[in-house]
């Protein structure tokens, strides 16, 4: 649809209805009802809102946690769905249709948008396809929570060339490009509560309001919670106890070398969502800075992507391919030969354009999970400078570690419970391992993933495997939780009875797309456009 189509149908009449897929609890049947998106009242915006048209909307595993939990899910905050449905869907490009008064000159119809999915207002997370009705629909509306919020308005402008799906993916993008670039603090806070084990005369100079404990923890108050923990020469049983004594974004710092060769369980789950590190590789804090002072993979280095077949698996394995100055070796690990086939049919000439070694492989080549065990590790024997793990098992942790080079980045993306803990041998912390995790993205993450999508730097679009109109959404979703699809899947609201299509089906099943696709049936702007023009 080009531009001008696009500004005269955002001025158009609106009809009296359209469709959504309301959540009204937890489990598939409460998705829609009776299998079908629900039917609406669409009215003019409110002075304080403005009207939204769906464009084209990418379906996300976050989609089946909500559908999974409903009232439980922590973003939902015990909402009840039965009475207070929302609709799904965050991974939104829109138009303006209509513009409230309040926002009359700031906002015109016809204006296009990616939405920042997570708002927060007045310091309060309220989240677009999660408190605030999300974009599985034909139409949404907004207010000033997400207009006004605490970092201004959270709809990004989209420039008229850009395509819908390439815009859209631009939210899961944002998520991958946040983890490489976290900032992680690896000093403690002025006048932050500081712990710290034995008492070095530096200490007392360095921090004079620290508390200085015996590594027996004696006389240590038993709910006493700390912002920083230092421990010179830890043991594994001291690091177990004074783990749960972190606060959320707590930091401990592991000077020297371990004590024994124990394990320690760490909570998986708060490193994840809650910010945790342990920071380990160096005797001094100022050694520890240096150390841990990169946050990107590393350049020429050796790359471990763990469970990666998935659509946001493929997202990072492009990304390493692409960058400039990236790693020299990608090694990409799934349980599905499909998936891991899709990712060289993808990625593989351009890996070898960029002169990236791009290496799939999965346990069904190998005799037995100790002898691909082996083999990883016989492809670099030094281990990998980065591990990235995809797939939500805290257990992958423990295992993936055997990999790591000193001081590699141990990049925990995919989230799992809080609670979930692994066994960490406390000798990988303590040669530098610097586990971490990220959830969602911020505004400034979008901003420059956008800002590549628009230069030519980033294609989105090859990350979509599947399309489909707002009446095969669920359909779609049940594919995102069973792993039907190696990459996203795109739904597109405007053209509703669209059935749900991988994009090889698409030049038999829509002859007028097969020259509008790229190489191997990849998704094209081009290919978009053609289908509005002939669908929508």
């Amino acid at each position: 649809m080009s531009q001008s189509n696009v500004q005269a149908a955002a001025g158009a009449a609106l009809p009296d209805t359209y469709n959504a897929w309301q959540i009204f609890g937890a489990g598939f049947e409460n998705v829609g009802r009776g299998g079908k998106p629900v039917t609406l009242p669409l009215r003019e915006p409110a002075p304080n809102e403005i009207l939204i048209r769906v464009d084209a909307l990418g379906l996300c595993q976050s989609d089946i946690k909500i559908i999974n939990q409903g009232n439980k899910h922590a973003r939902l905050q015990g909402r009840d769905l039965a009475t207070d449905p929302t609709v799904l869907g965050h991974e939104c490009a829109a138009t303006v249709v209509r513009v409230g008064e309040q926002w009359a000159g700031q906002f015109s119809p016809g204006d296009r948008y990616v939405v920042q999915a997570d708002i927060y207002y007045k310091g309060f997370n309220y989240a677009f396809g999660y408190l605030i009705p999300g974009g599985l629909a034909q139409f949404s509306y907004l207010d000033e929570r997400a207009l006004d919020g605490d970092e201004g308005c959270y709809l990004l402008p989209v420039q008229p060339s850009t395509g819908y799906s390439e815009s859209a993916l631009a939210e899961p993008w944002a998520c991958v490009e946040m983890s490489y670039n976290v900032q992680e603090r690896v000093a403690p806070k002025d006048g932050a509560a500081l712990l710290v084990t034995d008492e070095p005369e530096r200490w007392r100079e360095a921090f004079p309001k620290a508390q200085i404990a015996p590594r027996s923890l004696e006389g240590l108050a038993e709910d006493a919670l700390f912002d920083d923990i230092a421990v010179p020469e830890p043991s594994a049983a001291l690091v177990q106890a004074l783990a749960p004594r972190l606060r959320d974004h707590g930091v401990m710092y592991l000077l020297g070398r371990p004590a024994d060769d124990g394990v320690v369980d760490l909570d998986i789950g708060r490193i994840h969502y809650k910010g945790v590190r342990f920071f380990g590789g160096a005797d001094s804090l100022e050694g520890l800075q240096r150390v841990h002072s990169r946050y990107d993979l590393s350049p020429g280095g050796d790359a471990f992507f763990s469970g990666a077949g998935g659509p946001m698996g493929q997202m990072h394995v492009q990304r390493a391919v692409e960058i400039s100055n990236g790693p020299r070796r990608v090694v990409v690990t799934d349980l599905d030969r499909g998936r891991m086939d899709h990712i060289q049919d993808r990625f593989g000439s351009l890996a070898r354009d960029k002169g990236v070694e791009l290496i799939t492989l999965t346990p069904g080549e190998f005799d037995s999970q100790e002898a691909m065990d082996r083999h990883i590790q016989g492809l670099v024997p030094g281990g990998f400078s980065d591990i990235i793990i995809m797939a939500p098992v805290a257990g992958l942790v423990s295992s993936s570690l055997t990999f790591a080079a000193d001081h590699a980045l141990v990049n925990i993306f995919a989230g799992v419970g809080v609670g979930s803990t692994a066994g960490v041998a406390l000798r990988d912390l303590c040669r530098g391992a610097q586990l971490f995790g990220t959830s969602g993205s911020r505004i400034s993450d979008m901003r420059k993933v956008l800002s590549m999508v628009e230069a030519g730097e980033l294609n989105t679009n090859l990350s979509v495997a599947a399309i489909g109109g707002l009446n095969a959404a669920k359909e779609g979703l049940e594919g995102v939780r069973d792993a039907r699809f190696p990459g996203k899947t795109v739904i597109y609201p405007q053209i509703p009875d669209l059935p749900l299509l991988t994009l090889d089906e698409i030049p038999k099943r829509i002859p007028e797309l097969k020259d509008k696709l790229g190489p191997k049936n990849t998704w094209t702007k081009e290919a978009e456009q053609a289908l509005l023009e002939l669908l929508a």
